[in-house]
């Protein structure tokens, strides 16, 4: 670009941040807002203890993943959920609350969260220029995949953690929004909570404008050894004989799937940098749900998952079965010959079909207008395609979201059927935790909108080394070698991501 032409780009951002800070003085010189203000304040002062006022404005367009890298701070909560083709993007930074039960019994770790969300948002007064189904206090997180959190490799992840950050930056289609998280304390007053609200405002605007107005060259980064996986001895070997033993299982006829998984260990050279992780993925797989979660800026749950859990506005809720899956082609021709071959796979089908009755029966509990096409669709992503069946429902009253979260995890896409049998069985051949893998993940507000996925095509990425982790629903058809290779076609897009962090 020429110097006029980067002149002309850094003066439109300069403009559009002074729109942004005209929205910010507009909203602080409001009645509305001084009404507000003056609410939570007297919380604040009439429970003689701490409230919080949630402040959301009309932002600039800008990428919330550079919003992230720009504001956050290493030692301090960092999230990112992204789903390019929907064009919903939302990155949060420090951490002003944190919903964790603790340690249950695992059962009711649902209920648990849902009560302390509901107990929260009880001391929480908003304030939105405008309205918005995205505007106000999110709370973003995710479970375990079992009750218990034991392993040490998960041991900054609970097994259910929410945060409410201090502030969130939503980007939805053309539109951007800033949400200022504030804690008001018995002692402040109206100008102390506007002073506030002013000074974090201002101090992220000008982070961001200072940041992005440079001429920095973005792309450069310090070279280092390519990553390295670090794969256990006899590791097939083992693979195969694990399910074998699974398999003995549903020829007895004690299960009709379980869904095994492997983890890879992979070396890192040099200090990783998670956002570039990120970009790599939700360029490479647009159609996925693409997310970090990095509790107190130390190891970061990463992924980008094909499947949706629940997405939910007010009674209305949409999931999917995805299940069933094999390559993407070299060329047109070799694609459609694979993607037939799936169709036609009674292999794929049938356990297809074992998810989405699964999910259908689950749903009964909460709605009788469940909607889904008779036969399966193909769902393509960069280097795989499943079989995909998306459904939808209303429900009959309006119903908890972490009810029925608690309803339809796991689903048998990454558990299997029956789903306690095989939940229990799943640990006597994976000889690791699964932590957060293949549990559900994700973010709900206060106004009762919310969106979960599986977090498959998943890892943990530390300092030294990554922990990725890919699996396979396994049948009484299935070949232990052939599932082998389907978990190697999962783990690609973790393992060719992490190259570029």
């Amino acid at each position: 670009m020429s110097r006029t032409g980067q002149n002309s780009s850094n003066h439109s951002q300069q403009g559009e941040f002074i729109a942004a800070g005209r929205n910010l003085e507009h909203a602080l010189t409001s009645d509305d807002f001084s009404e507000q203000a003056e609410v939570a304040l007297s919380k604040a002062r009439d429970n003689n203890q701490n409230t919080v006022l949630s402040v959301t404005i009309a932002f600039e367009r800008i990428d919330p993943l550079a919003v992230l890298e720009i504001l956050a701070e290493t030692d301090q909560f960092q999230y990112y959920w992204e789903h390019p083709e929907e064009k919903l993007a939302l990155a949060a930074g420090r951490a002003i609350h944190k919903i964790s039960p603790g340690t249950t019994n695992g059962t009711d770790r649902f209920e648990a969260v849902s009560k302390e969300i509901k107990a929260f948002c009880e001391h929480v007064t908003e304030y939105s220029s405008f309205r918005h189904s995205l505007a106000g206090v999110h709370f973003l997180g995710g479970f375990s995949f079992f009750g218990k959190q034991e392993s040490d490799q998960w041991k900054n992840f609970g097994e259910a953690d929410f945060i409410v950050p201090e502030w969130t930056f939503i980007r939805d289609g053309e539109l951007s929004l800033l949400t200022i998280n504030l804690i008001i304390k018995p002692e402040y007053t109206a100008e102390s909570v506007e002073n506030c609200i002013r000074t974090k405002t201002e101090k992220i605007t000008s982070q961001l404008r200072h940041s992005t107005s440079q001429n920095q060259n973005a792309g450069d980064k310090k070279q280092s050894d390519q990553p390295h996986i670090l794969e256990e001895p006899d590791s097939l070997k083992k693979w195969i004989k694990n399910v074998e033993a699974a398999k003995e299982h549903i020829e007895s006829g004690e299960l009709s799937k379980i869904v095994l998984s492997r983890m890879v260990r992979v070396s890192i050279s040099g200090r990783q940098q998670p956002t570039r992780v990120l970009n790599q993925l939700r360029k490479e797989y647009p159609s996925c749900y693409t997310f970090m979660m990095r509790p107190e800026g130390k190891t970061a749950f990463v992924g980008s998952t094909p499947e949706r859990l629940l997405s939910i506005r007010s009674n209305y809720i949409l999931t999917e079965g995805l299940a069933g899956s094999i390559s993407r082609g070299q060329s047109a021709t070799e694609d459609a010959i694979l993607e037939k071959k799936l169709l036609n796979s009674d292999k794929d089908l049938e356990e297809h079909k074992l998810v989405v009755d699964a999910i259908e029966q689950r749903l009964r509990e909460f709605s009788d207008e469940i909607n889904y096409p008779e036969k399966p669709g193909i769902k393509k992503f960069t280097n795989v395609q499943h079989l995909y069946t998306p459904i939808s429902a209303w429900t009959n009253n309006r119903y908890n979201p972490f009810t029925i979260l608690k309803s339809l995890h796991p689903t048998p896409a990454v558990g299997g059927v029956p789903a306690r049998k095989a939940v229990g069985l799943i640990p006597d051949y994976e000889l690791y935790d699964r932590g957060w893998y293949a549990a559900p993940f994700g973010w709900l507000n206060s106004k009762g909108r919310g969106e979960f996925v599986v977090a498959i095509r998943s890892g943990l990425i530390k300092e030294h080394e990554a922990l990725f982790y890919a699996g396979c629903g396994i049948v009484q058809d299935s070949d232990p070698v052939s599932e082998w290779e389907e978990t190697k076609l999962k783990l690609i897009p973790m393992l060719t991501a992490i190259n570029h962090g």
